[in-house]
C-alpha cells in the first residue's frame, strides 16, 4: 500500500512538473515572440527615420522661409508669400507619406494658418505691416516641429 501511495505521489509530481514546464515554455514562447515584434518594429523605424527627418526637416525649413518673408518688404509681397505657399503645399505631400498621422496633422494645421493668412492678407482683412500677425504661423510651425520630433524619437515601444 505505501509503494502505490509513494508511487501515486511521484505520478503526481512528475505531472505537476511537465505541467509547470509547459507553462514556462509557452511564456518564454509568448515573450520571444512579443520581443521580435518588438524588434521588427524598431528595425522599421529606423529605416524610416532618415527618410522622415528630411521631409519633416524640408517642411520646416519651408516654413521658416515663409515666415522670414513676414521681414521684407511690402513690394510685391503677396506673389512671393504665394510662390512659399505653394513650397509648403508641395512639403505637406512629403510629410504626409512619411507619416505618423500626429505629423500629419501638424503639418496641416500649418498649412491651414498660412492659407489663412495669405487670404486674410488678399482680402484686407489683415491691416499693417504683415511681420506684426507672425505669431499665429510661429506657434503652428513649432507645433509640428515639436510632433516631429517625438515621431522621429519613437524607438518601437507599443503604446
Amino acid at each position: 500500500m505505501g509503494a502505490a501511495i509513494g508511487g501515486g505521489l511521484a505520478g503526481l509530481t512528475a505531472i505537476g512538473s511537465g505541467l509547470f514546464g509547459l507553462r514556462t515554455a509557452r511564456l518564454q514562447l509568448r515573450h520571444q515572440e512579443s520581443e521580435a515584434a518588438r524588434q521588427r518594429r524598431f528595425e522599421s523605424l529606423t529605416e524610416r527615420r532618415g527618410p522622415r527627418s528630411q521631409a519633416y526637416a524640408e517642411f520646416v525649413a519651408a516654413g521658416q522661409e515663409l515666415i522670414d518673408a513676414l521681414y521684407g518688404q511690402e513690394h510685391e509681397f503677396l506673389e512671393h508669400f504665394e510662390a512659399l505657399q505653394r513650397n509648403i503645399r508641395k512639403r505637406r505631400s512629403n510629410v504626409a507619406i512619411a507619416g505618423p498621422d500626429t505629423v500629419v496633422r501638424a503639418a496641416g494645421e500649418f498649412a491651414d494658418e498660412v492659407r489663412d493668412f495669405r487670404n486674410k492678407m488678399a482680402h484686407g482683412h489683415r491691416r499693417g505691416y504683415p511681420f506684426n500677425h507672425k505669431h499665429g504661423l510661429e506657434a503652428r510651425l513649432e507645433a509640428f516641429a515639436k510632433a516631429a520630433r517625438a515621431a522621429l524619437e519613437d524607438e518601437g515601444h507599443p503604446s
